[in-house]
């Protein structure tokens, strides 16, 4: 039987694990502080006219069940537990087909974003696939407004079913600032929703692969030309384009199985049964939360944090500046849910 706790309102969500649990249940997010009342100020000044709202409080659901995949095959019954107790968490619904119409509109044409890189080795994309694509036609949605992007292993006769991608380019450069400019795939022009699937990862460019990177290298023409400074700030200028950041309404980070060292790729030395899954709407909030995972991964393994300090890795924190989501670790509530 699947539980889970609510997101609360007032108060912190800190999740109490046995030594016997998962070791990424380590990883408690609290949440921001009550704000002192108002106080009166008694003349204007400009440096607090032009200061930003502070970014909201991020939910993250953290699913786990140490049967998702406890050898070599995903369980798919834990699996749509797992997906779909998240998503009820997430949206306060008691049910999935309710929860569905919180984050997605009945005439959307959706986008599926998974990663084919290390999909091979990780072994995990076929049953995700699968049970995201159920879920979503028991909910009312044809497969005729699912696109699934970089699903290579998926069944093929779900891939038959569903809408085929637009693997051209589109004809517009699109100018992303400091980066420079690119083309992107041209499915962006029929999706108006995104669902992003990464998979949990280091790399050795960006220290971490996931939510972000995903939408920004894995929906452009030129991807190489975006590697300069770690992929800084090129990650989240491009996510930041209204092609994506106007779409995207939901990520699913897989962490059935985790590459906690040696990233993008997944050799089979460096990747652990992880049995997570990350939900939620921020994707800055949820590669924060992967980067911890992956840093209490490699505790246990014996092996120093990513970075030194407590610092993010350098596009997670430029994707807050912009205000791409939330990164602060106080501010980023983490609920759990066992499946």
């Amino acid at each position: 039987m699947t539980r889970h706790q609510d997101i609360p309102q007032d108060r912190d969500s800190t999740a109490q694990p046995s030594r016997r649990e998962f070791i990424g249940r380590a990883i408690i997010a609290g949440t921001a502080a009550s704000l002192a009342g108002p106080s009166r100020l008694l003349a204007w000044d400009p440096a607090i006219e032009k200061r930003p709202e502070p970014l909201p409080v991020a939910n993250v659901i953290r699913a786990y069940s140490p049967q998702m995949m406890p050898v070599s095959v995903v369980q798919r019954t834990i699996l749509k537990d797992a997906l779909e107790e998240s998503l009820k968490a997430l949206t306060g619904q008691s049910r999935i087909d309710d929860a569905w119409h919180r984050i997605l509109r009945p005439d959307d044409v959706i986008l599926i974003k998974f990663n084919h890189s290390g999909a091979e080795n990780l072994g995990t994309t076929h049953a995700m696939a699968a049970e995201l694509t159920e879920s979503l036609r028991r909910a009312g949605w044809s497969p005729s407004q699912m696109m699934l992007l970089e699903a290579l292993d998926a069944n093929p006769t779900l891939l038959r079913e569903t809408r085929t991608p637009d693997h051209r380019w589109q004809n517009a450069l699109v100018n992303f600032g400091v980066s420079g400019s690119d083309s992107f795939i041209a499915a962006l022009d029929e999706a108006t929703a995104i669902i992003n699937v990464p998979f949990i990862k280091t790399h050795h460019l960006t220290t971490l692969t996931g939510c972000l990177k995903n939408l920004s290298h894995g929906l452009i023409r030129h991807p190489a030309r975006f590697h300069a400074g770690g992929c800084d700030p090129a990650i989240a200028e491009i996510a930041a384009s209204p092609a994506i950041k106007d779409k995207l309404r939901l990520n699913i980070m897989n962490g059935i199985r985790c590459v906690f060292d040696g990233g993008p790729q997944a050799d089979p030395d460096t990747i652990l049964g992880c049995n997570t899954l990350l939900v939620g709407t921020d994707p800055v909030a949820c590669d924060s939360t992967a980067y911890g995972l992956i840093n209490e991964i490699r505790s246990l393994k014996g092996k120093p944090p990513l970075l030194k300090g407590a610092s993010l890795p350098a596009h997670l924190q430029t994707a807050a500046s912009i205000r791409l989501g939330q990164s602060d670790a106080e501010k980023i509530r983490v609920v759990r849910v066992d499946a």
